[in-house]
């Protein structure tokens, strides 16, 4: 996986840049102590994990991670207070590591996220369709008869009109694997079809016969991609 660690502590940033070096399911492909410049690198890089540190001056880890592109790589934040890193579960993030960062802990968080990057319940068949397992079954799906997802706890449901699918795995790897030119999501537990939207009353959703909430952190890039005029 390849990954990059924000740190304006150079002395922290070495020690985590120590600890990724005898992971060898990591490839670090940059460090930064400046999170703006951590923000340019990825407007024109792909990585699969950053590692971020909470407290900095001008751009905090908060604020980082509201400033990311959706969906976002995996995050692992590394701070001091866990009081942040709790809040920061709000923004999807996948574990943190308090510092000074043990080793052991750091392997743990590590095989989390190797866990969630590995795990294949959904598998590609072209853009249109995905495979979904079923109990001992492999069931071809049209992308276009999802309606909408919904994340609940460690499994996600892929809703159509006849039937409800569920899988282990996280919304996060699900949104990657949804084009985002007909998919948003609006919340951290919901994915939706743009073309199925009703209408939007106090940032709430009318879809079918549901009505979802917008979240706060998507709140900004789900009124972008409506056109809003």
């Amino acid at each position: 996986m390849k990954c990059i660690i924000i740190d304006d502590n150079e002395l922290a940033l070495k020690a985590t840049e120590q600890c990724v070096s005898k992971a060898e399911q990591l490839n670090l492909v940059g460090t930064f102590e400046d999170a703006f410049k951590a923000l340019t690198f990825l407007s024109t890089n792909t990585v699969d994990l950053i590692f971020l540190d909470i407290e900095m001056p001008e751009l905090n880890g908060i604020d980082f991670i509201k400033a990311l592109r959706q969906p976002h790589p995996y995050i692992i934040l590394t701070t001091s207070h866990t009081e942040h890193a709790l809040e920061a579960y709000d923004y999807n993030v996948t574990d943190y590591l308090v510092k000074p960062i043990s080793f052991p802990r750091f392997l743990n968080a590590i095989a989390k996220v190797e866990d969630m990057y590995e795990k294949q319940n959904i598998h590609h068949s072209d853009q249109d369709t995905i495979f979904i397992k079923k109990g001992n079954l492999i069931v071809r799906v049209n992308k276009k008869d999802i309606l909408w997802i919904e994340g609940l706890g460690d499994y996600v449901t892929l809703n159509t009109e006849k039937e409800k699918f569920v899988v282990h795995s996280t919304m996060h790897a699900i949104e990657q694997k949804f084009s985002t030119n007909e998919f948003i999501r609006v919340h951290r537990s919901f994915i939706i079809r743009i073309d199925k939207i009703n209408n939007i009353e106090d940032n709430c959703i009318s879809y079918f016969d549901k009505f979802i909430p917008i979240g706060k952190t998507y709140r900004e890039t789900v009124y972008k991609r409506l056109n809003l005029l």
